[in-house]
């Protein structure tokens, strides 16, 4: 499973990134040739990921076996990613809870009861194989239902160069968890290196509600620009990440005191520290809740993140290990927000050399007060030592 999510997280997000904008700026006779078109794309990645898992199992020596079946639950299972675009395209929203609940619940059963009753991995495989077809074909009949069959290399190749900047940027920002590992793994002990890579992580929840605001109204954007209301649309972002910060900044600073106590009762002694490291990656939390770049997807500018993706690395190599010199272990984490800022504040300046100012995406006033309020919250949990600790 690790290795089937390194070789298809980058493309999946960035196919799945690019199809809500695409698609509401295509016109109305194209939109079921894009979804077909997008199906056939996801499918023939599917199949060179499955092939590099099979040469992966190949070169590991061990389990080729469970190398190869999974390499084919990997070709029947990703493409079916797209039916989760598709229920929200079509306004199927209902359905779309149903079928995250259903395919979800569905995944760690298959998965996870065969390994409970004792029995072979190969049997849990075999059964994520049942399901990985069912899906398949379902989202087939919705093709069929919604999209019109008929392969468009116009439309597909179009398509790639929106997608490719985006699957770029994406494969480089999920490159640093790895950079960040072989970097502490190199400097320091077993013992850190676990603590670190069991602290360095962003609450689930926020990164999925951040992302998903970000999709949606990189689509709605793209509609609205066609329909040449654009400033309806940026406000429109406006006003959804206001309330969505209204929530999550309270919810970051409530978990900076609260993560001594979850690591301790979640860990062993050895990774309680870890909190540390978590409460600096929580902080990415000021620059999630801006939102550049969802208005150049929106406008269809992405080329631009092939320019800004490659700085954003450059400049988070250079400040890991700077600061790993000056802050020890917690110097790479505060390099990753820094980065991040960064990396923002460039995006920023693109859309406003687009005519887009930042005021008009941002609420700037309570984005500006709730980050420096988190900021302080950060700095007096690391100073305040808590009870019962």
């Amino acid at each position: 499973m690790l290795v089937s999510s390194s070789s298809t997280f980058f493309w999946v997000a960035a196919i799945g990134n690019t199809l809500i904008p695409y698609y509401n700026n295509a016109d109305e006779n194209d939109k079921g040739k894009v979804l077909f078109n997008t199906f056939i794309l996801l499918l023939v990645f599917s199949l060179i990921a499955a092939v590099v898992i099979i040469i992966i199992g190949y070169v590991s020596g061990k389990n080729q076996n469970l190398f190869q079946m999974f390499s084919i639950v990997v070709l029947l299972n990703t493409p079916t990613y797209i039916v989760d675009y598709l229920f929200y395209l079509k306004g199927k929203y209902k359905s779309l809870i149903i079928w995250g609940i259903v395919t979800f619940l569905a995944q760690i059963l298959l998965l996870c009861l065969p390994l409970y009753y004792k029995q072979s991995l190969n049997l849990a495989i075999n059964l994520l194989l049942v399901l990985a077809l069912i899906k398949f074909n379902y989202t087939i009949i919705l093709l069929m239902k919604y999209g019109t069959i008929t392969v468009q290399k116009k439309i597909t190749f179009d398509f790639m160069k929106k997608a490719t900047p985006v699957m770029f940027s994406i494969l480089l920002a999920g490159s640093m968890e790895y950079i960040n590992s072989y970097i502490v793994e190199f400097k320091f002990s077993d013992e850190e290196f676990a603590m670190y890579r069991y602290g360095a992580r962003e609450l689930p929840i926020f990164l999925i509600l951040a992302n998903t605001l970000s999709s949606v109204y990189s689509g709605e954007i793209a509609k609205l620009n066609t329909a040449g209301s654009l400033e309806v649309g940026l406000n429109n972002l406006k006003n959804s990440s206001r309330k969505l910060m209204r929530w999550l900044f309270p919810s970051t600073i409530l978990l900076m005191f609260l993560s001594p106590y979850m690591f301790k009762y979640a860990y062993n002694t050895e990774l309680t520290e870890g909190h540390k490291i978590f409460n600096i990656y929580l902080l990415l939390i000021i620059s999630r809740m801006v939102y550049p770049q969802t208005v150049i997807m929106g406008i269809m500018k992405s080329r631009i993140f092939y320019l800004i993706s490659s700085n954003y690395l450059i400049i988070y190599c250079v400040l890991s290990f700077w600061f790993l010199s000056l802050f020890g272990l917690n110097g790479i984490a505060y390099a990753t927000v820094v980065a991040y800022i960064v990396e923002k504040i460039m995006l920023a300046i693109y859309c406003k050399m687009q005519g887009i100012n930042y005021n008009q995406y941002t609420p700037v006033l309570e984005h500006a007060v709730y980050s420096v309020i988190t900021l302080v919250a950060y700095y007096f949990s690391t100073i305040v030592e808590m009870p019962f600790l």
